[in-house]
């Protein structure tokens, strides 16, 4: 489902993707873990093009982003991104919107569905996160465990192949962490393709299929959680795991 090729990332003079290869199948759940710098969100950003390789290439169910051979790259680029939902830390919502009309937004503008139609898979997404109760809330009305389900529920709306959530517990109180961990690994359980960031350890050895640990900009380990939490290959990350706890 993704194909990353000899990736890398640089800003100015500094290399934050030094070479990354990683396959991810349909109904995989991989999660990225790795210290403060490593390279994890950039990865996960380039996933989407949101930040655009420096070298290397990304496959979405064995389409390329890049492909100079077409005379709009943009609209090539937009078109595999609704394939592709992505959850950040924070919640982006338009606080315009009620949750409903945030949900509904990217139906109407870029699939160009009637609000009719819009409005009944806003429903029904919202009502998957748990939340169709508050579909006219706005999102001063809402807690931020509640709106990052309104934003996981934006995102499932768009009919992703994929999802990306880019430590989208972290910006939450500790308390309304848990809600926003039930949506996600409800959706691992309904067989979602799905790439974490994440620093919650008991989630991640919970629900992953496969850690792939990464450290200043390379992979430095790629196996199932088991092995990874219990007998790892690499000092580093045997140093990482003891300095978390999980």
């Amino acid at each position: 489902m993704i194909e990353i090729q000899d990736l890398h990332k640089q800003f100015g003079n500094v290399e934050v993707l030094k070479g990354i290869d990683l396959v991810v199948k349909e109904s995989e759940k991989v999660v990225i873990l790795g210290p403060s710098g490593s390279g994890k969100s950039t990865l996960l950003r380039c996933i989407n093009y949101l930040e655009y390789p420096t070298q290397g290439s990304v496959k979405i169910n064995g389409n390329a982003f890049e492909d100079k051979n077409r005379k709009n790259q943009e609209k090539h680029i937009a078109l595999l991104r609704t394939e592709v939902g992505m959850v950040f830390q924070k919640f982006n919502l338009f606080h315009h919107l009620t949750a409903l009309g945030n949900v509904m937004a990217a139906l109407v503008t870029i699939k160009g569905l009637s609000k009719v139609e819009a409005k009944q898979i806003a429903e029904f997404n919202l009502e998957k996160v748990g939340l169709l109760e508050k579909a006219k809330n706005y999102p001063s009305q809402l807690s931020g465990g509640q709106q990052q389900r309104v934003a996981i529920a934006r995102a499932l709306a768009m009919d992703p192949k994929v999802m990306l959530f880019d430590e989208s517990t972290s910006a939450l109180d500790p308390e309304l962490v848990g809600e926003v961990l039930r949506v996600i690994r409800g959706l691992a359980e309904d067989g979602m393709t799905m790439v974490l960031v994440t620093h919650e350890m008991k989630f991640a050895k919970d629900v992953a299929d496969r850690i792939v640990f990464m450290d200043n900009g390379v992979i430095v380990e790629d196996s199932p959680p088991e092995v990874f939490f219990n007998n790892p290959s690499t000092e580093r990350a045997k140093q990482f795991i003891m300095q978390e706890d999980y």
